[in-house]
């Protein structure tokens, strides 16, 4: 066989394989792209330190983007940068803003059933006032049905503060009828019919606000927990604290609207609802742990007095403010709003 007919040969006999080969990189599946990674935009109205912020925001977004392997971050915008409390509902609705945390509290016409976890001697512990709200508010709960469905948005993660105490800078004060007259700084909603019911006056501001507002007389305390006083920088302005009058709380609640749920798939929601069950838990265990210690740092190191109230002092706080309750369910049930629901429905959650 001449070399030319030997080459031609073997060219034959190879052709077949080749065309096998190629056949079945044709056919072979192809590598799946890794998932797009997503950047979203978080924003409230909270400082940084601020323990909600600490235990509870920035705890959730590390969270999901551990969770989701590092697909999901997060540009976070604390403190108002993007808009102030009362904004962010409406920014995260229109889609200005990918996720927004807010009080309900802030817009109390556009969130009125979610203020129940404002009311006063609702629960004795954060952790027990942040299980029941979040159990309202997650999938499928009362509030989410009632308040957000309604809405197209979803809560994210949900939790409350410790029970209120009353905190003032000159004038000390133990029972209820000590607060007529006084201004206190409120949220809107029940902690407005809170103060209007001893006499004292509310005056709606915001945390950014609280420090200038107590040094320039605009209003005379507050309804707070311990735990926010040095994020406030209110511990050498304040003065003086109760110590169990539970006069109300404050409810904050993480939100995304449907258009951007949806768009987000289901590995990524569930990541993110995952994270909002521990974020309730982590933030409740570091305030019910740290709340008392930080009352005892004011007093010890920043002179505060604080009215330790006995048996007899706190039930007379619970006798002028429980009627709080029902005098916020009554009003919105005239409205046509299930309020007397909800509240039963917070109170059984609780328990």
């Amino acid at each position: 066989m001449r070399p030319s007919e030997r080459r031609r040969h073997r060219a034959t006999r190879l052709l077949p394989a080749a065309l096998v080969l190629a056949a079945g990189l044709a056919t072979a599946p192809a590598k799946a792209a890794d998932p797009a990674p997503i950047n979203l935009r978080f924003a409230d109205s909270i400082p940084k330190t601020h323990p909600i912020s600490v235990y509870g925001s920035k705890f959730w977004m590390d969270m999901v983007t551990r969770l989701t392997k590092g697909r999901v971050t997060f540009q976070w915008y604390p403190a108002g940068q993007l808009g102030k409390g009362a904004d962010l509902l409406a920014l995260t609705a229109s889609g200005a803003v990918d996720v927004g945390s807010t009080g309900p509290s802030y817009t109390p016409a556009k969130l009125p059933l979610s203020a129940v976890a404002e009311l006063p001697e609702m629960f004795a512990s954060t952790c027990a006032g942040s299980k029941a709200y979040w159990d309202l508010l997650k999938p499928g709960g009362m509030l989410d049905k009632l308040e957000y469905a309604p809405k197209h948005m979803h809560v994210l993660f949900a939790f409350t503060n410790p029970p209120y105490e009353v905190q003032t800078v000159h004038h000390a004060v133990v029972l209820p009828k000590d607060m007529k007259g006084l201004k206190f700084k409120t949220l809107g909603g029940a902690s407005d019919d809170s103060a209007l019911l001893v006499g004292g006056v509310p005056v709606q501001m915001t945390v950014a606000d609280l420090y200038l507002g107590l040094k320039r007389g605009t209003v005379d305390g507050r309804f707070g927990a311990f735990n926010s006083v040095f994020a406030n920088s209110t511990q050498d302005v304040l003065q003086y604290s109760t110590v169990g009058a539970d006069i109300g709380g404050f409810g904050l609640v993480a939100l995304i609207n449907d258009q951007k749920w949806q768009a987000l798939g289901p590995e990524v929601q569930a990541a993110m609802l995952q994270a909002g069950d521990a974020t309730w838990q982590n933030f409740c265990r570091h305030e019910d742990a740290e709340n008392g210690q930080i009352g005892q740092e004011l007093a010890g190191k920043h002179h505060w007095k604080l009215a330790v109230l006995d048996a007899a002092q706190q039930a007379e706080w619970q006798t002028m403010m429980r009627p709080v309750q029902q005098q916020w369910a009554d009003e919105l049930d005239k409205r046509g709003l299930p309020a007397s629901q909800v509240l039963a429905g917070f109170r059984a959650a609780v328990k």
